[in-house]
């Protein structure tokens, strides 16, 4: 499955395509790293804590229940995603932060910038769930504030 993702200049919202076909979005706040997002029928809310050990929590659309999590490690530039217990490493493929990919074990999605200054790109899914995809845009978005910061 492949996907198109379109993101304003802020990167606080982003919208996936199939073919001319919207099929998902995810919104991110800027101030407080929080975020709601749809992906093929997924619906999640992402809440961030902590100030040197982040981590954000996956929950449902209602911010009642915790489905998973997302642990940051800034230095390597990768994350650990559990999500209803199963666990995915991602991490930027490149130095430039344009390319990721998130895995476990044969399963794989990878993404790849198609522009220099806007977050545009086509992202390719081997496997990986429709809410892993979600936290995997989230966790990329991310460490973008985190750069843009320093």
């Amino acid at each position: 499955m492949s996907l198109i993702i379109n993101s304003n200049f802020s990167g606080t919202e982003s919208r996936l395509f199939r073919g001319k076909l919207i099929v998902g979005l995810l919104k991110i706040n800027a101030w407080k790293e929080d975020g709601y997002g749809e992906l093929d029928g997924s619906m999640l809310r992402f809440k961030t804590r902590g100030f040197w050990n982040r981590v954000t929590e996956i929950r449902d659309i209602e911010g009642v229940r915790v489905l998973g999590s997302i642990k940051y490690n800034l230095f390597k530039g990768s994350a650990e995603i559990s999500y209803e217990e199963a666990s995915y490493s991602w991490k930027f493929s490149n130095w430039m932060q344009q390319q990721w990919v998130v895995k476990r074990e044969e399963d794989e999605a990878s993404f790849k910038s198609t522009s220099f200054w806007k977050y545009e790109g086509e992202l390719f899914n081997e496997g990986i769930p429709s809410a892993v995809l979600l936290a995997s845009l989230f966790v990329q978005g991310h460490f973008r504030r985190m750069t843009a910061a320093s």
